[in-house]
């Protein structure tokens, strides 16, 4: 699992959400080092994203991942952004924040599961 967010408070949240569930979290504070990460590192079973970060938005990551260049991970976009931003079309699902805990971890599952 990466866990893509800026905001340092949200990511050690999610992480420390999703360790308890027993899922071993990475995490990167936006873009530019998800894609260092996903480069560097065996692709994640799925990645929780933020669309709004400095260096590199989720929206470029996404488009990144859409046109073949980083490996092909399910994407769950957890942001504050309106609908009307529009969501990368490569996305799998949209949680916004404030995330519901039952939702977002019912996704994450799922995700990983059409992954497996």
């Amino acid at each position: 699992m990466l866990v893509v967010e800026d905001d340092d408070d949200t990511r050690a949240s999610l992480r420390e959400l999703l360790e308890d569930e027993g899922y071993e979290v990475a995490t990167a504070r936006n873009g530019r080092d998800a894609e260092s990460y996903l480069r560097q590192q065996p692709a994640p079973d799925c990645m929780l994203v933020d669309l709004w970060m400095p260096v590199m938005s989720g929206w470029a990551l996404a488009a990144q991942i859409a046109a073949g260049r980083l490996p092909r991970v399910p994407l769950i976009v957890v942001t504050a952004a309106e609908p009307y931003w529009g969501y990368p079309t490569s996305i799998d699902k949209v949680v916004r924040k404030p995330a519901s805990t039952k939702r977002l971890l019912a996704l994450v599952a799922d995700a990983i599961r059409g992954n497996a």
